[in-house]
């Protein structure tokens, strides 16, 4: 019956780690040494082991950084540059014109200030939006956190990359509000996806699924064929397509080029971005410091889309029986036994209790790293690994009532 007891409490140990570590893994909530950690583990990703995906659907990114005009705002902020709306409503225009229509354009621009350089184009502009169905810009939030609508009306979805580090990490797809994400849209709105975002169990057609994910990059701004003018003209001209490493169709032009080709040469775009899934926003200063290196925001936003097109957010219930009966195993040792301790010395630079605490805490958190791996290469999932080992550690902690030392 001891034994018994034993595994009894193991297993309710291990499910209730379980949903405490699902709990934090559905929040894009992280810690500095998680980050850093995943740095490492997305540069082994990126390199040694990288899945490919199944699902390659053609990318074309347009830049509006090289078309940027100053407007002015008398009343906080001055001069703020903002994308020329003149250049977009142009290119609006043609692609409600043709007949071969992008599958989905996401125009990642903010829209929250009037264009007084000409405010007749505020008015062209919402009229083109109101004419194409599968348009959506992003929508922002103020200093409450409440989301702020911008200033035309039209499909909305957020993109907040909320770091608690140097870097963009986990990206909320679901967080409980009215307002989905670009990525979640983009995916119900193309591939017919269906989410339902409940506070324990999130679902995906039906499916149990996580809120939050380490996206995976399938793209990168260095698989983009940067070029001159001239260059993006000639490409343009010949509908050169690339594909990058993973074996994705890419375009990338820059949208004045694109606009001059367009005019000189309207017959090449009667059906050049049909089925197409268009991301527009600005290449040169949009820039973000992820695990990889630094990436623009349509790019990162088109990764987002692809590791949910490759199901990088599904749950699988062989991955949670795994995982619940490794988190049970560890539980059982830290409970009734011991981890065995790594051999280093770290009396030179912390106390002696602190040594014992991290000498612990490395060994479950290799435990850790062992599971994350045969996850990753399972299911293709990413998971926690630091507060699960915290947990296990402090439990052995307080059984061998190491928590004495601090009073010595």
């Amino acid at each position: 019956m001891a034994i018994l007891r034993k595994i009894l409490l193991a297993l309710l140990s291990g499910f209730i780690i379980l949903l405490v570590n699902w709990k934090y893994q559905n929040f894009d909530y992280t810690l500095g040494l998680e980050d850093a950690f995943f740095k490492k583990i997305f540069l082994i990703k990126d390199k040694v082991y990288s899945p490919q995906p199944k699902n390659k659907p053609h990318l074309v990114y347009i830049n509006t950084g090289k078309d940027l005009a100053l407007v002015e705002d008398s009343i906080e902020y001055g001069n703020i540059a903002v994308s020329d709306r003149t250049k977009i409503c142009e290119f609006l225009k043609f692609i409600n014109n043709v007949n071969g229509k992008p599958l989905y354009t996401v125009l990642d621009i903010q829209f929250y200030y009037p264009y007084t350089i000409d405010l007749k184009v505020d008015s062209v502009m919402q009229t083109e939006l109101d004419r194409n169905s599968n348009i959506i810009i992003p929508i922002l939030k103020n200093g409450n956190g409440d989301y702020v609508k911008p200033l035309y009306n039209t499909n909305y979805g957020y993109s907040d990359y909320r770091t608690f580090g140097t870097a963009v990490n986990k990206f909320r797809i679901m967080n409980r509000q009215q307002v989905k994400s670009i990525p979640i849209i983009l995916h119900e709105k193309i591939n017919g996806a269906k989410y339902e975002d409940n506070m324990l169990f999130p679902t995906c057609n039906d499916s149990l699924c996580l809120s939050a994910i380490w996206p995976s990059y399938f793209i990168k701004d260095g698989d983009l064929p940067k070029s001159t003018a001239a260059d993006d003209v000639e490409a343009i001209a010949t509908r050169k397509v690339r594909t990058n490493r993973n074996g994705i169709p890419t375009e990338y032009y820059n949208l004045g080029e694109l606009l001059f080709d367009m005019e000189a040469s309207p017959e090449h775009y009667v059906s050049a971005f049909m089925n197409k899934i268009l991301f527009v926003g600005n290449f040169d200063e949009d820039v973000h410091v992820t695990p990889i290196g630094k990436v623009t925001g349509p790019v990162i936003l088109s990764d987002i889309y692809l590791s949910l097109l490759n199901g990088q957010h599904m749950v699988n219930i062989w991955m949670i029986v795994i995982v619940l009966l490794v988190f049970s195993a560890l539980s059982y040792v830290a409970w009734f036994h011991k981890m065995p301790e790594i051999r280093w010395n770290f009396k030179f630079l912390f106390s002696s209790y602190l040594t014992k605490f991290m000498k612990g805490y490395i060994s479950y958190f290799g435990a850790m790293f062992g599971l994350s791996l045969l996850v990753l290469i399972l299911f293709n999932v990413q998971v926690a690994l630091f507060l699960p080992s915290l947990i296990f550690t402090g439990i052995e902690y307080v059984k061998e009532k190491k928590y004495k030392d601090f009073t010595k």
